[in-house]
Formats: structure tokens, C-alpha cells, sequence
């Protein structure tokens, strides 16, 4: 197992145990929240796509964020369409859900996986498949989980990792070759701070799924997340990619395949807390979600990589 895994998965055993035992304090979470949103990630997405890109080899993958903007709005239609069905019994719920079912867990669990199956490639394009996520996330995600809906737009383009983002993109077209030669030196370092993001991520996700939460859950609307967020929503874009074959190249539709296959966000318990909606709910689909995905994750890689093959996508 690589070193980097390993570390990894240390680091979220750190964090069910540190939770678990109370020894968490709320305070120094947050402080590696913020550390992890405005350090880390952005250092990991300039040295990941400044080291691993040209403008040719982005211009191969652009459809990438598109694809995963659209997987998040589909989310989003199945879960306003299913939200009055599941027997949620107030709004705070209703909100919890629906941004669950809009919203998976785009970094923190698919960077590990990306790593540990692909490398820096892998990260790379996680990265790149974020881009739509967040933007998707910061104009219309977080209104829906608000009691009173509105859009975002100072977080969106005040967003560190999507600041680093749009530079990346910037500093990778060509009349800017001799400034890119010139940061070579500093992007080492920038990979190195980076690579803080997956064990400080998998630390906090750790925390968040030791949390206890209330025993009287609604059990038929986490039925149904589970089964949109696990099965349903992987199982479109898995369509999508047998009727069009030749959308993506092999490994960006498997990193797409692996985040559209994840349950809920982990910033969802913290969104619900702030917006008063219900992070026992969120919760308690985030510990059900991960587990769950340990069966159901692998099989939509193993198939995708067999239909893949079976078209000849390079």
C-alpha cells in the first residue's frame, strides 16, 4: 500500500478516534477547516495542475466539469422531486435532504481514492472535475439549504480554491510559458504544502463520522438518499457513458464515475448547522453513506472500467 494511503488512513482513524473520546475541540477543527479551504487545497490545485498539464492535454478533458456540474443538477431535480415523498416531517429536514441529494463528497474521500488508484493524475483531475462542483455548489447549492434562499456570489468569486483554480487555468496558456518556467522552483514547495490537503481531509472526516446523532432518524428518507446518491445517480452517468462512449477519455470518466458515486458532502453537517437546518439527519447519511460506498463504489469503477474497455476508449 502506498506510503501517502497509509498516512491517510491514519489520519482518519486519528479522527474517529479523537471524536469519539471528546477530544476534538470544535475550535481546532474549524481552524483546520480553514487551513485545509484556504492552504492547503489551493497549493494542491496549482502545484497538481501547473506540474500535470499543458494547454493541449486540458483542452482533452474540458467536458470534465460540465459533466460534473450536470451529474450535481440531477442530483439536485431527483431529490426536490423526492422530498415531499419521504416523510420528512419539517423543513429543516427537507433542506438537509436536498442538499444531500444535490451535493457529494467531491474532495475529501475521492482525492484519497484518486491517489491511492491513480496517482498524481488521479488528484489532478478530481481537482479539475471540482471545478464545476463548486460552482455549482456557490450559485445555486448553498441557497438550497438557507431558510431563506439566496445566492452566494461573494463566496463563490472570493473562493481560495477557485482563486488558485482560475490562476492555474490562467498560467497554463501559452503566452504565459516564460512566467510558468519561472514558478517551477516555488511549485515544489506549493506540492508539498498541498499534500497536507488528503490526510488534513481525511482527518476531518474521520471526525465527522464518529458524531453522535439522535437515535429517531427518518428511515425511509435515508433509504431513499442512499439508494439516489449510491445506486441511481452513478447508474445515469454510467448510461450516459455506454450510449456515448467517446464523451471522455478512460481515466477522467473513471474519476467522474468515482465522485458522482459518493454519498454526501461532508460540508453539509457544517451548512446545516450554520443555516439551522438538520446535521443530525446529515450526519447520520454521512457515517451510513461512506460505509454503504465500501460495497457499492468499488462495483461502479469495476464496471465502467469494463465498458471502457469494451469500446475501445483510450
Amino acid at each position: 500500500m502506498p506510503w501517502p494511503t497509509v498516512i491517510a488512513l491514519l489520519a482518519l482513524g486519528l479522527g474517529l478516534l479523537l471524536e469519539s473520546r471528546g477530544w476534538f475541540a470544535p475550535r481546532f477543527k474549524g481552524r483546520i477547516a480553514l487551513a485545509l479551504i484556504n492552504i492547503f487545497y489551493p497549493s494542491l490545485i496549482l502545484s497538481a495542475l501547473l506540474l500535470k498539464l499543458n494547454a493541449a492535454s486540458l483542452a482533452s478533458i474540458w467536458l470534465l466539469p460540465f459533466l460534473m456540474a450536470l451529474v450535481l443538477f440531477v442530483g439536485l431535480a431527483l431529490g426536490i422531486s423526492l422530498e415531499q415523498r419521504v416523510g420528512l416531517p419539517d423543513d429543516s429536514q427537507r433542506r438537509s435532504f436536498r442538499f444531500i441529494s444535490l451535493l457529494p463528497n467531491y474532495s475529501y474521500l475521492p482525492l484519497m481514492v484518486a491517489q491511492a488508484l491513480w496517482g498524481d493524475d488521479g488528484i489532478t483531475l478530481v481537482v479539475i472535475a471540482g471545478v464545476g462542483a463548486d460552482l455549482v455548489l456557490w450559485t445555486v447549492g448553498v441557497p438550497q439549504i438557507m431558510q431563506k434562499r439566496e445566492m452566494d456570489l461573494r463566496r463563490l468569486f472570493l473562493n481560495p480554491p477557485l482563486l488558485a483554480l482560475v490562476l492555474a487555468l490562467i498560467l497554463l496558456q501559452a503566452p504565459f510559458d516564460a512566467a510558468r518556467e519561472m514558478l517551477q522552483p516555488g511549485l515544489g514547495v506549493l506540492r508539498q504544502v498541498g499534500s497536507a490537503t488528503i490526510p488534513a481531509s481525511m482527518l476531518l472526516l474521520g471526525a465527522h463520522l464518529a458524531r453522535r446523532t439522535s437515535a429517531h432518524q427518518p428511515r425511509r428518507a435515508h433509504g431513499v438518499l442512499l439508494v439516489l446518491r449510491l445506486i441511481l445517480i452513478p447508474a445515469a452517468l454510467s448510461l450516459l457513458f455506454m450510449l456515448s462512449p467517446g464523451l471522455l477519455p478512460a481515466l477522467p470518466r473513471q474519476v467522474l464515475i468515482l465522485v458522482a458515486s459518493m454519498p454526501g458532502a461532508i460540508v453539509t453537517v457544517v451548512l446545516s448547522e450554520v443555516h439551522e437546518a438538520s446535521p443530525d439527519f446529515a450526519a447520520r447519511h454521512i457515517l451510513l453513506g461512506h460505509i454503504l460506498w465500501l460495497a457499492t463504489g468499488p462495483f461502479w469503477l469495476w464496471l465502467n472500467t469494463q465498458l471502457a474497455a469494451g469500446a475501445g476508449v483510450p
